[in-house]
């Protein structure tokens, strides 16, 4: 994507990460479906995305599987506040398509962070915040047709990238209601 869908990437410069992960890492392939991270385990890695995407899932209380983000190519991709933290994810990031990274492991990555970034990580931390409650509050301000329309205005190249299902997860709407609004 031409556009960075996670806008911390904006705000915050992790160049010096993804750099790292680039000359540090390990080159490693994801097919579409393989697991990154698995909900209910801590995060092993950090990547940097070189090729495909990744979608953030958790399951509902009915045992559906739902879509609550996404990581595109030339974003770094992790389940930052618990692997930070060493505690159980509360997602699964899975491959949505076949996916090349450059992973470091967390224990390195957080030691990277910590030496580099010291006097960085409360304004990291305080950006995926703030970008996590700006999404949380749309869920209430806006209308499902009203949060489609900004998807699609902010990162048009999505609809060649995600499959219309996982959009319609990610914004709590149904593929049948995406679909009448995609017409």
């Amino acid at each position: 994507m031409n556009t960075v869908f996670n806008e911390y990437n904006n705000k915050v410069d992790l160049s010096a990460l993804f750099d790292y992960c680039r000359e540090k890492g390990n080159q490693c392939h994801y097919t579409k479906g393989e697991i990154f991270t698995q909900a209910g385990y801590v995060g092993k890695y950090l990547a940097f995305i070189e090729s495909g995407y990744f979608k953030f899932t958790t399951v509902t209380s009915e045992g559906n599987e739902t879509v609550v983000g996404f990581a595109f190519e030339g974003e770094g991709m992790c389940d930052f506040n618990n692997s930070f933290q060493n505690k159980p994810s509360e997602v699964s990031i899975v491959a949505g398509s076949d996916c090349t990274v450059y992973q470091i492991s967390f224990k390195e990555a957080k030691e990277f962070l910590e030496a580099v970034y010291k006097d960085s990580l409360l304004k990291i931390t305080g950006e995926l915040f703030s970008e996590v409650y700006q999404r949380h509050l749309e869920l209430y301000r806006k209308s499902p047709t009203e949060r489609y329309l900004d998807l699609i205005r902010k990162y048009p190249e999505i609809l060649n990238i995600v499959t219309l299902r996982e959009i319609a997860s990610y914004l709590l709407v149904t593929p049948i209601y995406l679909s009448r609004l995609n017409m």
